[in-house]
């Protein structure tokens, strides 16, 4: 397995976004969920890097990637992530044509509306703690009010902590100081502006994606924890009923972060996943 490249920054349409790229073999997109960057993928890349050439994403306004100065959409995001494989493709960094797409709960919707309106860019389709719902009213109100003091004061204090219980267990919190890490290293680097930012476009303003999923010819597999309240086993395996190929793998012992709490069951997923559904010769 070749080593992790240098950061590259390629434009699109949400500004400049930041690449890494590890392993070899066909192409393999991870895009990371709200409140951390694709460091969240670290405990994977190794393995799943022995079977594609991953390229981990830092989405808009988050990591390395440009700031997001200003409110978007979702379907915008879809559209920059196909900026940027294009820029990929001209930069020579990975060769044109279909990817495999993991994404965890920000990246999973990514994910779902690049399948329903452009399934031609993708071979297959990992959407990790991703519901296809909008939020309920109550919490799209809160979480509103919320990214004004975020936008002010950055995910301090009590922020932090509300941040922390929503993306990792109880146990993880308490028993697993890496992990916890990781998603602090994130914070600290994340820019109060860009966080809020991000928070309105793809959390608070986020549409019904069922009708991406439903429509698309994509093989997708919906990774599911047992401790999510927003997307339940039982919400996984209805979603996945409506799906042309879909399957559900549900991850015990784990809330958002699937990758960075769960990483062995998480990998073994995806592998089996990407065996049963391996790259047509081009």
């Amino acid at each position: 397995m070749s080593e992790a490249t240098s950061t590259t920054l390629v434009p699109t349409r949400l500004g400049r976004l930041a690449v890494r790229t590890v392993g070899d073999g066909p192409v393999a997109v991870l895009w990371h969920s709200m409140f951390v960057d694709s460091r969240s993928f670290e405990r994977v890349t190794a393995d799943l890097g022995r079977a594609r050439r991953l390229v981990l994403v830092d989405g808009p306004g988050w990591g390395a990637s440009d700031p997001l100065d200003q409110r978007t959409s979702m379907a915008q995001c879809a559209l920059a992530a196909e900026d940027l494989l294009d820029g990929l493709a001209d930069l020579g960094v990975v060769d044109a044509g279909p990817v495999d797409w993991v994404g965890n709960a920000w990246g999973g919707h990514v994910g779902y509306r690049i399948a329903g309106t452009r399934p031609e860019r993708l071979r297959t389709l990992v959407a990790a703690s991703a519901p296809t719902t909008p939020l309920p009213e109550n919490r799209r109100r809160n979480l509103s009010a919320l990214s004004h003091v975020v936008a002010r004061t950055g995910p301090r204090g009590p922020l932090r902590a509300a941040v922390a219980s929503a993306q990792l267990t109880d146990a993880t919190r308490a028993g697993d100081p890496g992990a916890v890490g990781v998603l602090n290293a994130c914070l600290d680097d994340a820019r109060p502006r860009s966080v809020a930012q991000t928070l309105r476009s793809f959390v608070v303003g986020r549409t019904d994606l069922g009708g991406e999923l439903r429509r698309s010819p994509v093989p997708v597999l919906l990774l599911a924890g047992d401790d999510r309240g927003d997307l339940t086993p039982e919400q996984a395996r209805e979603s996945a009923a409506g799906c042309a190929d879909a399957r559900v793998v549900v991850v015990r012992g784990a809330r958002t972060l699937l990758p960075l709490e769960r990483p062995a069951e998480f990998t073994a997923a995806v592998l089996d996943f990407w065996d049963r559904h391996p790259p047509r010769p081009r």
